[in-house]
Formats: C-alpha cells, structure tokens, sequence
C-alpha cells in the first residue's frame, strides 16, 4: 500500500475537482480559486518528494518518474487555468480542468492496464467538456470529432489490452514483455494505435488541427502539453517491458508519417492555433521517432523534449488567445509593439518550437538527433532533420510579423493571470535554453 503522501497529490486534486465543481454554479470565481490552489498544493506536495524513497502499489508506481511527469503535468494545468475565460458557460472550466490533471497524474504513474485506461479516459473525458465549453460551432466540432475519434481509440486500447490478459494471464504492464506470443505482438499493435491518438501520431491525428481552432486556447494548451507528458511517460514505461518488435516499428512508421503529414501541413496554414496543431503532430512524432529507434538514449531523450516543449506551447497558444480565437498570421503584424509581453512570449516560444538557439527546443532537437544516431536510424534521422528545417521556415514566418512595425494603438492591459503565465513559460523556455543540463539530469535520475 503506498503511503500518504504518495497520494496526496491525488487526493488534493480529487477534492478540488468536487470542490469547484460544486461552487461552479453560483460562485465561479471561487472555483478558479479553489482550482488554482489544488494545482499549487499538487505541485507542492510532488516537487518536495522528487528525491524520496520509492513506493509501489499493484496500480501505481510513486517512483521519480512518476513525481516528475506529474510535476511538470500540475504546472501546466496551472498554466492553462491562467488563461482561461472565467465567464459564460466556462465556469465548470476549472473543476474539469482539475479532473484532466488528475487524469495525467494517474497516467504518469500507470503500472496496470486499470490504472493506465482510468488515467486515459479521465483525461479524454475532462477534455471533451473543456473543448466544447463555449457552445458555438466550432468548439462543439473540436469536441464531437475528439469525442468520437477517442471512443474508437479506447475501444482499440481496451481490445489490446483484453488480448494481453489472454495471452499472459495478468493486467499488469510488466507481463507485456518477454514472451513470444503471436497474440501478444497483436496486443501490443492494438494498445500502441490505442495510445497513439492520444499522443496526435499520424495516422491518428485529425483530431488535432481542429481542437487547436475551434476549442477554448486553455482546453488546447492542456491537450498539447500537459496531456501529451503523461502519455510519453506511459509509452515509457510501457517501451521498457521487452515488448513485440512490432511496438518499435510502429513507433518508427508512425514516426515518419507524423514528421511528413505534421511539417508540409503546417506550411501551408495562415491560422496561427492551427498551425500549432499541425506541428504539435510532428512534434510527437520527433519523440516516438526516438522511442521507436530504441537507443538506450531515447526514453530520457524523448521525456526531456516533451517537458521542454510544453512550456512553449502554453505561451504561444495563450498569447494567440489574447488576441482572440481565429488569430491569422496578419494579426501578429507588430504584436511586440502594441502588446510587448505577448508579442516577446510568442515570438520566444515558436523560436523554441523552430529548435534555435538558445531555447529549450534546440537542445530538445539536440538529444532526439543524438539518440537517432545512437540508435543508427539513419531514415529516421533524415525525416527529422528536414522535417526541423520547414519547421523553422513557417515558424519564422510568423516571428518576423511580430517584430514588423505597425502604426497601430496599444491593444489593452493583459490580465495578471495571464502576464505570470507568459513570464513563468518564457523564464522556462529561456532557462532551459541556457542551462538543460538541470531538467536533463532530473529527467535521466528519473528513469531506472
């Protein structure tokens, strides 16, 4: 049985989500309150235990992968509650956004195929509601495709994981590896195409450009971000059983087509949300091209990348949402002048996302290209490297609009939630940038 202050992140989170949820009706502003503190006490009660024994329960592993992944998971759930829109319908917005966060805690720490679909659904489900919060037409389209797109992904993740049962006898993770079952290489094929929607890999990815348009900039941060670390931590795990050599040349396929599909779509976009949705699917497919190649590099490589990714996509998106949802590449035109914090935050994070120096993405890029060659995954390594050089073309483009001068009046004051959003992720983009030995080192203490 794991102690109680391996679960007091749990608990905290569980009981903010009821709390808001109960003051949502008639007092919103105390849910985002109640909401705010939940997600400080989590990171609080995670970031004080990153150096403390481990504990293990049939459920969940409280080791420092776990701790980390859900740190990192907390804070970007604070970050995306920043920005999001208090009034209107949104006020159920931070007890389902407390729900999402439980959901990748749970999944950052997943050890059993109970724990692992709970951490899933918890996030998928919160989702949908956050998606669709504004009641127009393009949201309640982000949430019907995301809603009917994740219920075929589960139904495949639960036929996966049904098989495994059948071919091993267990639902823990650890007996997917070792055994040379021809049931069992077709589990794991089910639970990898199960998992990779969640993560946006091509061919499972429609649902990604549209949920980054139509739906509320805090839902599509959280989704990009916080989400997208829990699931890597999951195939983390779930890489380091000695699975069927069919997982790795999925990864690898996978790879490969998210890289092409997410780079030339991304090119041809004018809207900056869906833009970022196309690239966020290359960008996973960077780090399932590491895991697929298999270097013995790769799980910190790919941890490090999407920890150092997030902070990025949670200053451009927010910066976007300021301007107003439906933001065009036009609309950029002197942001750094007429909103200098915005516009400094943007154009630092889609440097990051680009991967130049000196940001965090840069040595993001860094460690995936030197686990490729590692792994001697030439192809791999190839895609990946064309694929950064049109990333850095079309996000450049979107840089240079924001430093053009541009003869109009200061757009009004940004809301302090939203000024220490951008600050805290440009600090950490930056940060990282000059010194990524720190989160590296943290991240590689973290894996066994």
């Amino acid at each position: 049985m794991p102690s109680l202050p391996a679960l007091l992140p749990l608990i905290v989170l569980g009981l903010g989500a009821v709390a808001a949820m109960l003051a949502a009706p008639r007092l919103p502003g105390v849910s985002r309150w109640i909401a705010g503190t939940a997600l400080i006490a989590a990171s609080l009660a995670l970031g004080t235990r990153l150096g403390a024994p481990e504990g293990l329960s049939p459920l969940l592993v409280d080791d420092r992968l776990a701790r980390l992944s859900g740190l990192v998971v907390c804070l970007s759930g604070l970050g995306s509650l920043a920005f999001l829109k208090p009034e209107g319908p949104s006020k159920e917005g931070p007890a389902l956004l407390l729900l999402a966060t439980l959901g990748g805690t749970v999944l950052a720490g997943a050890i059993h195929a109970a724990s692992l679909f709970l951490g899933l659904e918890l996030i998928t489900l919160a989702l949908v509601a956050l998606f669709v919060l504004p009641l127009d037409r393009p949201a309640l389209e982000a949430g019907y495709k995301f809603l009917i797109l994740g219920a075929a992904a589960a139904a495949t993740l639960l036929m996966g994981l049904a098989l495994a049962h059948a071919a091993t006898g267990s639902l823990a993770l650890s007996s997917l590896g070792g055994a040379d079952d021809p049931l069992l290489t077709f589990a794991a094929a089910l639970l990898l195409a199960g998992i990779a929607f969640k993560l946006a890999l091509a061919p499972f990815h429609m649902w990604t450009p549209d949920v980054f348009t139509g739906a509320p900039g805090a839902a599509a941060a959280f989704a990009g971000a916080a989400s997208k670390v829990a699931v890597v931590t999951a195939i983390v795990r779930i890489g380091a059983m000695d699975l069927p050599e069919v997982w790795f040349l999925g990864l690898g396929t996978f790879a490969g087509a998210s890289i092409l599909i997410g780079n030339l779509a991304a090119l041809r976009q004018d809207g900056v949300a869906r833009m970022l949705g196309y690239s966020s699917v290359a960008h996973a497919g960077y780090v399932a091209a590491a895991l697929g190649a298999g270097a013995a590099s790769a799980p910190a490589a790919s941890v490090f990348y999407i920890m150092a990714y997030a902070p990025a996509l949670l200053a451009a998106l927010c910066a976007a949402a300021l301007i107003g949802r439906g933001t065009r590449i036009g609309d950029l035109r002197g942001l750094v002048w007429r909103r200098p914090l915005a516009g400094g935050a943007m154009a630092i994070a889609l440097i990051s996302l680009a991967g130049l120096p000196v940001s965090a993405g840069f040595f993001g890029k860094y460690v995936i290209f030197t686990s490729l060659i590692d792994a001697k995954a030439w192809g791999l390594l190839g895609l990946a490297i064309a694929g950064s050089a049109l990333g850095a073309y079309y996000y450049l483009r979107f840089v240079a609009l924001i430093f053009r001068r541009a003869h109009t009046p200061a757009d009004p004051r940004v809301r302090w939630p939203e000024q220490a959003l951008l600050s805290a992720a440009t600090v950490a983009t930056l940060g990282l940038g000059i010194r990524p030995d720190l989160l590296l080192e943290a991240v590689r203490a973290a894996l066994p």
